[in-house]
């Protein structure tokens, strides 16, 4: 629910001295984030010493009761917890239990949470946020945000602490989905679909989903924000599955599913409510022991829950989680690649249509039989899940960069699906771009075969960091498109340096006025090539004067920053070029080819260039080695660049001086 309108003002610690302190002081964190859900009048930062008489980390177990909603929109958040806790191995993983308030406590408390392919550990004190009030005379301290039903119980307090941390403060954890936090708390892959379709379908889906250890979530997108429908479903709030049973009735049988609100309260109260006289008819003793189950929670039929819930997220959970559970067997073949878009090197948008889509990250997904082994009957069809997700957008605070992911045939004749490719070619599923999502997945079955996968950015001027996740049957495999031992398989752009680590070496070739000249260029371009494209022939230094001479413009002999790391744009780009149209083994590309390469490039290629260019970078039998390519593309696009500066009004026709003529002539 909403924080409740109230005066700003800048959040104290109360200076009461606790009566627990030691003669060690208590450990304070002076890194968490006071942002402005924590600008509210009379907070006193209080610890759980301060606020019972005797506090425990976790009272009776840690379970989904234990997890209350405050003064905080974060049921996005809290419904994941409740959905963690029904596993008491996956709660442990991300809330360790071997800390308290007894021996060892020094104020400090340890969690860990999953982030993008690892787990990470986050500390913070246990000063929370509470609100004074009086209570006969005496002072008490309510908890402002979430909170245990048991008074002397703080771990879903203190857990909420932590990830608002992770995640840049407690105002970060305002709206959400909860697939965000089942995956930052299980290392999962979250699906995301609506509840339409046959009932039947639907119950067994869920019911077989929570046999395999998945954890689910629900909610519905119609009404005012978290107000009640007339049976007691809020709406635009997320809610936990946690149960499926089928009861035996005098009418026959009903499927029922458990249901759970992380307020803690406001429950449904349609048929088979806590106590409703439909639970009088169920012929099982045993079953009818469900009753009334605890606050928050409540069973629904299928029918009732598909009118009120519209969407869920499904999360899958990640190999250390699975392990977790050992009664659940493991469903999928998991893994996972991470990389960037850049722009003008690794960003083409989400227009397949474009110049620039084919510039984006390409990773080949090869689907099969079950295994080599297996005597069964070959597959007509294998399911998969591919997932993209962005990283650290809620600590980006720049507003949502939509992301997208296509998924075309594979051609194997191409290392790459290049532009030409591309713009005749249709994807065969499609996702995105999703708006105020971190991520789009792919739930989907395909026929056995070789299958290629493009995520990407809305825009081709956008950039971020990704992590891809491909979950498969047992048998089949992805893997980013990268070398195999000859250039026809040049690495994903995903795996390229950084740009700190370019201006790291740039620096350390460098002359004192951050410049270099073609003996450090070489040098700095081996280096590069060597650590990042170990399988790329080489440049040689008359190679290295050459791409120089193409970037320049002043003919001062050296390059600067920004200078060198459009060259290596340019390198890169001009790679991808030539990995997709090599197809010998002699490491060259002829004149045909040249021909698709230059227009690939943006240039208007015809016979009169093709020709100079051979002529000049082409050897004997007229085929062009990769350095050469490079070489000729990017003096080319230099000579190109040059003449429409020259030549604004596109006429065809420019006129140069003698210093200009020369300049050209002579040293581009």
């Amino acid at each position: 629910m909403e924080p409740p309108p109230a005066k700003r003002a800048r959040p104290t610690i109360d200076e009461t001295p606790s009566p627990a302190c030691s003669s060690l002081p208590l450990f304070e964190d002076n890194t968490f984030p006071q942002d402005e859900a924590l600008r509210i009048e009379g907070i006193k930062w209080k610890r759980p010493k301060e606020i019972c008489d005797c506090p425990q980390f976790v009272v009776d177990g840690a379970t989904r009761m234990d997890v209350c909603q405050g003064n905080l929109s974060n049921c996005w958040f809290l419904s994941a917890v409740a959905c963690l806790s029904l596993y008491p191995q996956l709660l442990e993983q991300v809330v360790p239990m071997d800390q308290g308030f007894t021996d060892g406590y020094d104020g400090k408390f340890r969690f860990q949470f999953w982030q993008y392919g690892r787990w990470v550990e986050v500390v913070v004190d246990d000063l929370l946020p509470t609100i004074p009030v009086q209570n006969n005379g005496k002072t008490q301290y309510n908890l402002l945000f979430v909170h245990s039903k048991d008074k002397d119980e703080f771990w879903s307090s203190l857990l909420e602490k932590a990830y608002a941390k992770l995640k840049g403060g407690y105002s970060a954890l305002q709206m959400g989905f909860a697939g965000e936090a089942l995956e930052d708390m299980s290392g999962g892959v979250v699906q995301s679909c609506d509840t339409s379709g046959p009932t039947s379908d639907l119950w067994n889906h869920l019911h077989n989903m929570l046999e395999r250890g998945a954890l689910i979530c629900c909610g519905n997108t119609q009404g005012k924000f978290e107000t009640a429908n007339l049976m007691g479903i809020l709406s635009h709030h997320m809610y936990s599955v946690t149960g499926t049973q089928e009861v035996q009735t005098l009418r026959g049988s009903v499927s029922l599913l458990r249901i759970r609100n992380p307020w803690g309260h406001t429950e449904w109260i349609g048929p088979w409510r806590d106590g409703g006289p439909e639970w009088q008819n169920v012929t099982d003793p045993e079953q009818s022991e469900n009753v009334i189950l605890e606050d928050g929670e409540f069973w629904m039929a299928i029918e009732d829950f598909q009118k009120n819930f519209h969407f869920l997220e499904i999360c899958h959970l990640g190999p250390q989680s699975i392990l977790r559970i050992d009664a659940a067997a493991k469903p999928w073949e998991y893994t996972s690649y991470e990389g960037r878009w850049v722009k003008g090197l690794s960003a083409g948008g989400c227009n397949i249509s474009s110049d620039f889509y084919w510039m984006n990250p390409q990773f080949s997904l090869t689907i099969g039989n079950n295994d080599a082994n297996d005597n069964s009957e070959p597959q007509t069809s294998c399911s998969f899940i591919v997932s993209v997700m962005q990283k650290h957008q809620r600590l980006r605070k720049t507003g949502h960069i939509r992301v997208a992911c296509h998924i075309f045939q594979g051609d194997d004749s191409h290392a790459y699906l290049f532009q030409d490719v591309l713009r005749s070619s249709q994807p065969l599923l499609s996702a995105g771009p999703c708006e105020n999502h971190r991520e789009v997945v792919l739930c989907s079955s395909l026929p056995p075969g070789r299958y290629i996968v493009i995520p990407s950015l809305e825009k081709d001027s956008d950039e971020g960091e990704f992590l891809i996740r491909v979950l498969t049957e047992k048998g089949n495999s992805s893997r980013p498109i990268e070398s195999n031992g000859n250039c026809s398989e040049i690495a994903a752009l995903s795996a390229l340096p950084t740009e700190d680590q370019c201006l790291g070496r740039f620096l350390q070739c460098a002359n004192s006025d951050r410049r270099v000249n073609n003996v450090q260029l070489h040098k700095l371009l081996a280096s590069l090539l060597n650590d990042f494209v170990p399988i790329l022939p080489k440049f040689t230094l008359e190679i290295c004067r050459s791409l120089m001479a193409s970037m320049d413009i002043s003919a001062v002999g050296s390059l600067d920053l920004e200078q060198f790391c459009m060259l290596w744009k340019k390198i890169i780009a001009g790679t991808c070029i030539f990995a997709n149209l090599y197809k010998d083994k002699t490491d060259r590309i002829s004149s045909d080819q040249l021909v698709a390469a230059l227009r690939s490039a943006g240039l208007p290629a015809d016979d009169f260039l093709v020709r100079l260019a051979l002529v000049r970078y082409g050897d004997p039998d007229g085929f062009l080695s990769y350095p050469d390519f490079i070489c000729c593309l990017l003096k080319l696009q230099s000579l190109t660049e040059k003449f429409q500066a020259a030549d604004p009004t596109g006429s065809g026709e420019v006129t140069l001086n003698y210093r200009q003529w020369l300049l050209l002539a002579v040293f581009s």
